[in-house]
């Protein structure tokens, strides 16, 4: 399975006509999600393009600072989110879209019934870059607060961003630290939980909080805000728990 460093989903209905075009930049681990949250949105929406860039939270933020094109925003978690806002370049205050899971994926012959101390003996491990990608962030809390960050870091690999774990985990690595919504991508299928992987203890880790905002550019865009309404609409939380995500009640 190959990852891009950027990728651009479009979803519209076959028509002569199309209406508006909404740039959507969004965390890599929803990259798993937006197809079915596209194809949903355009039913009641098919004039309208939907155009997705995917990548680490931290360089999205700076990417929209410096005049990229982004009418909404989807953080993998609350800080960026509240950093875009902060800095002017959001006309919505942050709010919650999800809550994003984190699972350990391998190849290899891992005993997971052991938990993070599988990770003990292994020579790498792949997790996301935890000063721009906040699943990494979460992955190395949950290493220090299971006492095993000491052990295990000379065995870390740093990747850009979240999707780039699991490349590197049916590749190369030992094990990666993953968003557990790649695990419900069809491709994953054949991958079986106390095999292949295991979720993480989310009583190790700080919630990952995923935050949304429409961007200053769109404050007037009626296409962008009828996205940002679906993704926190019923309809929108529903294809999110589906990828294994959890939604809290607004």
């Amino acid at each position: 399975m190959k990852f891009l460093s950027s990728l651009t989903l479009s979803a519209v209905l076959a028509s002569a006509l199309f209406g508006g075009e909404v740039n959507v930049f969004a965390a890599a681990n929803t990259t798993y999600a937006f197809p079915e949250l596209i194809a949903e949105f355009n039913k009641a929406n098919p004039k309208t393009k939907i155009s997705v860039t995917l990548g680490a939270s931290g360089a999205l933020v700076t990417q929209i600072q410096n005049s990229a094109p982004a009418d909404v925003f989807m953080a993998a978690d609350m800080d960026f989110a509240r950093k875009l806002d902060e800095s002017g370049f959001s006309a919505t205050r942050p709010v919650v879209y999800a809550q994003g899971a984190l699972a350990m994926f391998s190849i290899r012959d891992v005993d997971f019934s052991k938990g993070l101390n599988a990770l003990s003996n292994l020579k790498s491990i792949s997790i996301a870059n935890p000063n721009t990608a906040p699943y990494g962030k979460a992955s190395i809390e949950a290493l220090k607060n299971a006492n095993l960050f000491d052990k295990v870091e000379k065995s870390i690999v740093y990747t850009q961003k979240i999707s780039e774990t699991l490349s590197q985990a049916l590749s190369a690595a030992d094990v990666g630290f993953i968003a557990a919504s790649a695990l419900y991508d069809v491709k994953m299928s054949k991958y079986k939980e106390g095999v292949n992987y295991a979720f993480v203890d989310p009583s190790l880790y700080t919630p990952i909080d995923q935050g949304i905002v429409i961007t200053k550019r769109a404050e007037n865009n009626e296409e962008a805000r009828a996205f940002y309404d679906f993704v926190l609409s019923k309809n929108g939380a529903d294809i999110f728990k589906k990828f294994g995500y959890n939604v809290p009640k607004k």
